[in-house]
């Protein structure tokens, strides 16, 4: 027979432990001396003891594990089994969190660095009139968002007739008259023949603020934060209501790539 003391070191627990779970009638010794009323367990009631301690490293109570030993289930594999593939699948969800927790503080620090750097100084440009055919996506619209827009138009792009740069493709936002806004995904087309679906843009002769963004798509808001909200007015530019456009060309590699530049054209005085 095992003693208290020696089964609490087996395990790394503590005999108050294990007299707590014999006070609830969890985990009892096989048996209790006459005289000194010495706890002592039995080698087969270890296994028991290990299944229960490794439940509760899982998290489950007390009262659940009870329920479980009162049910017979302690000792069934195919439930154990089932318990832990649940329980891993929670753990991948929490870390699934966690790691977007941390990729969302790395780029809080990124953001933060770069709002204390050099401030980008943008190219002023006059931009002659020209004409986007592409899919658009409204502000108030319930379905989706405007990446899922783009994966929408990208399989369709060919369709597309007349393009004047094949290799450059448009995000045009067009504001309107309330707090939404239209975003089209296109290409500069003469827009005689519209495939279906799709819409035609006339952007109009203006003199634009040009700035670049570089890496990633998903760190895009936090470029037209700075822009807005720090680049513009250390340049001395005012802005004016008008379409803003981002315009993609052979140094774009892709939404994931940090290798990736897009000029972002901002409408000015």
């Amino acid at each position: 027979m095992l003693t208290i003391g020696l089964v609490a070191r087996l395990y790394g627990i503590t005999a108050k432990t294990l007299r707590h779970y014999d006070a609830i009638g969890l985990f009892t010794p096989a048996r209790v001396g006459e005289d000194n009323l010495y706890r002592l367990y039995a080698p087969e009631q270890l296994p028991e003891l290990r299944t229960i301690l490794f439940l509760r490293s899982m998290g489950l109570s007390l009262d659940s594990i009870q329920e479980m030993k009162r049910n017979g289930l302690l000792e069934d594999a195919g439930y154990i089994k089932g318990l832990l593939q649940q329980r891993a699948e929670a753990i991948q969800d929490e870390l699934g969190s966690l790691n977007r927790q941390l990729h969302d503080i790395h780029r809080m620090v990124e953001y933060m660095t770069s709002t204390g750097g050099i401030p980008m100084e943008p190219k002023v440009v006059e931009q002659e009139a020209f004409t986007v055919v592409g899919m658009a996506w409204n502000s108030q619209c319930d379905e989706g968002d405007i990446p899922a827009m783009w994966q929408r138009f990208i399989p369709r792009e060919h369709e597309i007739e007349g393009k004047q740069q094949p290799a450059v493709s448009y995000g045009i936002c067009i504001p309107t008259d309330t707090e939404a806004f239209t975003y089209v995904a296109g290409f500069e087309a003469n827009g005689e023949q519209l495939p279906e679906g799709m819409i035609k843009v006339n952007v109009p002769a203006q003199r634009y603020a040009v700035f670049t963004h570089k890496g990633r798509t998903e760190g895009m808001g936090e470029t037209y934060e700075l822009i807005y909200g720090k680049w513009l007015s250390l340049q001395g530019l005012k802005v004016v209501k008008g379409i803003d456009y981002e315009r993609y060309d052979e140094r774009f590699h892709g939404p994931e790539s940090e290798r990736s530049e897009v000029d972002i054209y901002i409408p000015i005085e």
